[in-house]
This record gives C-alpha cells, sequence and structure tokens, in this order.
C-alpha cells in the first residue's frame, strides 16, 4: 500500500491467508494414519486480507499530515546498510486509530539472520560494534516523523552522549531491544500510514492520514547547559502542542540530557570477530 499522487493504492494484490487448525488436524492425522490413508490433508482456516480495494476508502488516508528527516552523511558502509534494513522494516505501516505503535515489536530481532552487519551502538558506557548500529537513525527519524505530525509519544529516550548524526540535539530517540522502546499512540480519527524514503544521505518517514484540520506546532530542540558534565555535554528542550481550532488536544515537552562522549570510549576490538 503507497499514498501517491494525492491517492492511496494498493501496490499489490492482498492474498487471502491461512492458518492452520492445530488440534484438530492432530486428531486427523491419527484417524488417517490408524485408516491407512496414503494421503493427509491438513485442516485449516483461510483468513480474508485486512485491507482489500473495496475497504481502501474506509481508512480514511486523505493527506501528508506530517514528515521527520534525518541525515547520516558520514555514516561507515556498515552503518548505511544497516539503516536501509531497519527502514524498510517501517514502510507501509499501517496504525489503526487509537492503536499503540511500538518501535521494538515492528523491528522485531537484530542479528545477522536479519541481514544486519556489525556497526557501533552505545552499551555499557561504551562505543562498541553490535549487529544493527545505526538502527537509531531510523528510531529518530520515526520519533521526528510522529512529533510533526502530532501523535501522542508515550515512551521515548535520548541518547546518551550528543550523535553528530542525530542534530539538531533533543530531537532523538534512542532504542534498544527490548528497552528503551519508541512507543506513540495513532490519536487522528482514522488510519495512518508510515512511508519510508532514502535520497542521498537523507532519512525520511512520512505520515499520511486523515485531515482532521489539526495544526502542529513545535518549538526547538533548544540546547542549553553545555558543558554541564564534561566537553561535548549539554541539555536540550523540545515542546509539541497539537491543536484543533482554539483546543489544545495535546502537549508535551521532552528533556534530554546528554552526557560527555569521552564517558564512553570506543571498543577498538570488535567481539563480532
Amino acid at each position: 500500500m503507497r499514498f501517491q499522487a494525492e491517492e492511496l493504492k494498493i501496490v499489490s494484490p492482498p492474498k487471502s491467508g491461512t492458518q492452520l487448525k492445530i488440534d484438530e488436524s492432530i486428531e486427523k492425522i491419527k484417524k488417517d494414519i490408524l485408516s491407512r490413508k496414503n494421503k493427509i490433508v491438513l485442516l485449516v482456516d483461510t483468513k480474508e486480507p485486512e485491507i482489500t480495494e473495496k475497504k481502501i476508502n474506509d481508512l480514511k488516508i486523505e493527506k501528508l499530515i506530517g514528515s521527520g528527516t534525518s541525515n547520516f552523511s558520514g555514516s561507515p558502509r556498515n552503518r548505511v546498510h544497516n539503516i536501509r534494513v531497519g527502514a524498510s522494516k517501517f514502510n507501509g505501516i499501517l496504525i489503526a486509530p487509537n492503536e499503540i505503535f511500538s518501535f521494538n515489536k515492528i523491528l522485531g530481532a537484530v542479528g545477522p539472520a536479519q541481514g544486519y552487519l556489525p556497526e557501533l551502538v552505545i552499551k555499557n558506557n561504551k562505543t562498541v560494534p553490535e549487529y544493527g548500529g545505526g538502527i537509531c537513525q531510523v528510531s529518530t527519524t520515526v520519533f521526528r516523523s510522529a512529533v510533526n505530525s502530532g501523535m501522542e509519544v508515550i515512551e521515548r529516550s535520548p541518547h546518551a552522549y550528543p550523535v553528530r548524526y542525530y542534530t539538531p540535539h533533543g530531537f532523538d530517540a534512542t532504542i534498544y531491544i527490548p528497552k528503551p522502546d519508541l512507543v506513540f499512540k495513532n490519536n487522528t480519527p482514522g488510519y495512518i500510514l508510515i512511508q519510508s524514503k532514502i535520497q542521498g544521505n537523507f532519512l525520511t518517514f512520512e505520515v499520511y492520514g486523515q485531515d482532521d484540520k489539526r495544526e502542529v506546532i513545535v518549538k526547538g530542540p533548544y540546547q542549553y547547559a553545555h558543558g554541564f558534565a564534561g566537553a561535548g555535554s549539554m541539555k536540550a528542550r523540545l515542546e509539541t502542542i497539537v491543536k484543533i481550532g482554539e483546543k489544545i488536544i495535546y502537549q508535551k515537552t521532552f528533556l534530554s540530557s546528554y552526557k560527555s562522549p569521552d564517558l564512553f570510549p570506543v571498543e577498538e576490538k570488535n567481539p563480532l570477530e
């Protein structure tokens, strides 16, 4: 599914799914074996696709309601690869009204089996290589798109220190399986559709949904208290206000406190080799 030319379109035809009836099939296998049948057919339920051409108008996805962008210029090859793999997980995600979005739930397992490569992550007060390093570029960009579209952000954590890929500082979101997570609620009257795209060194997430006449005001992020905890440390403040007419429907302030990068030395030896 993709929003193109001011219209929501199904890119590939929806298919019916099947689910094995485990208990019933076990009993049938026993009977068929005792009956010495040459062919055993398992019992399944057929599930129709949730989204079809007929249902597409019911989603109320009408326009772009917000987007977020980040710049990963200067990233090593493995980091760029991981960003591309991670971003693909969130392209085409549909979220129902009042549904809770969990970044980690959608992301799933992160390892070589999922196509990720070793790259630097912040872990245990060090900066060390680990499979999937760079995925926080994805979570940061999703966070920006959620804020800019007026979503109700329930859970978000800043990085331990200011990372150059996430400027302006104070507008980032770190994740790690299982925690911390990035969590928000679709607070619009209809479904929202998330789309990702990479152009050059820029990653963008777009949020499409119903035009409920919301106005999203984002103030900041403002950085202050530079060097309060060593070279490169700082604090930041970001505020979002969502209004429909004169009524404020959502308001939140995100405070970030970053330590000095010197406190997180880079592990020279790759433990994954």
